[in-house]
């Protein structure tokens, strides 16, 4: 399969046409160059029997060296059987986790499904059971000796807080 055979001069000089129109530098990196102009590096690959593509940004902020390293790595972990679409997603699901917990943390909230957040929706729907009184006291006992000890701990060890 050839590889490697576009050039930044051939990138730079290519105009947009009516429709999209692909710049093949192979082993499944191509730039498509869409008619408003638009340059975007895509990666073909297959993994289970199925044909993916994954996206690596758009020229000129990724230069041709960078989309063949991110294509690169990519390849390497297809080979590895692992979906680099699937590794994305998951990135992109524990950084929006942990932006979401600091801010839980900023605003005095506990991180959630750490033990101090199950504990205080296990209590606030246990409270109709009992007098206000006696829910006052639970929540307080937690509050001065359990949480501090053990409140920002995971409730499962795959969930990290």
């Amino acid at each position: 399969m050839a590889k490697e055979l576009l050039k930044d001069v051939a990138i730079r000089n290519a105009k947009p046409t009516e429709k999209d129109q692909r710049l093949n530098d192979g082993e499944g990196l191509y730039l498509l160059i869409k008619p408003n102009g638009a340059k975007w590096w895509r990666f073909d690959y297959s993994i289970g029997g199925k044909r993916k593509t994954l996206s690596l940004g758009t020229y000129p902020a990724i230069t041709l060296a960078n989309a063949r390293a991110k294509a690169s790595e990519a390849r390497n972990s297809v080979a590895n059987g692992t979906d680099p679409s699937n590794t994305r997603k998951e990135n992109k699901a524990a950084q929006k986790r942990v932006t979401e917990n600091k801010k839980r943390l900023d605003a005095g909230l506990p991180v959630i499904n750490s033990f101090e957040h199950v504990c205080r929706e296990w209590l606030a729907s246990n409270a109709h059971t009992v007098r206000d009184i006696t829910h006052q006291k639970k929540l307080r006992r937690f509050e001065l000796y359990v949480f501090p000890a053990v409140g920002q701990l995971p409730i499962s060890p795959d969930i990290s807080p």
